[in-house]
């Protein structure tokens, strides 16, 4: 088995999110492998992506779990990942909330170990496959910290295209140090 493994639904939603998230899937692998390299925990080698419907079994790790890849590590162990790749200008790592249905978001049913929000600010301007700022956290610390009401947790809501989704975030700076894996913050 790979030491990346990628999950990815086949849909007819074609939106520049998703051209975005296979454009930067690259720099990611590369960064993933030297983080984990960092913490003594590399990743077996090898990226492979796995390609199904929302019908097939594996598909539910994505939609129902919220997981994005599947790290497998040289020790024989692996992780699961939620991934966000964004552009916004601050630097925050964001959950949603709620979903534009009113159902709970990805903050409640999301079971990845490890969540990264990685900043590509120059995507869209200059198709520049990097990024400047991103976190890689400890998703469970993250909800342990919650759970004692231990986070500055901000809430917004998206008014993009009529959506009514809502989301909470905390600024990079504001992410306890005890939840941080790795992070690059070029921003006050």
């Amino acid at each position: 088995m790979a030491g990346i493994v990628r999950i990815n639904i086949q849909s007819d939603w074609n939106s520049w999110r998703i051209k975005m998230s296979r454009d930067l899937a690259p720099t990611a692998d590369k960064l993933y492998r030297n983080i984990f390299n960092g913490i003594n925990m590399p990743l077996r080698s090898g990226n492979d992506s796995i390609t199904c419907t929302k019908f097939e079994a594996m598909s539910r790790y994505d939609w129902e779990e919220g997981i994005d890849c599947i790290l497998y590590f040289e020790n024989g162990t692996k992780a699961t990942m939620q991934e966000k790749y964004l552009t916004y200008h601050n630097s925050t790592i964001t959950f949603e909330e709620n979903k534009t249905s009113g159902v709970p978001g990805a903050w409640y049913y999301c079971t990845a170990q490890y969540y990264f929000v990685g900043y590509a600010r120059n995507y869209k301007l200059n198709n520049v496959f990097d990024f400047q700022d991103w976190i890689l956290v400890d998703l469970p610390a993250i909800h342990r910290k919650d759970a004692a009401y231990e986070l500055p947790w901000k809430f917004n809501r998206n008014n993009k295209d009529g959506s009514r989704a809502t989301f909470r975030y905390l600024n990079f700076g504001d992410v306890p140090d005890d939840c941080i894996v790795a992070r690059e913050y070029n921003h006050p």
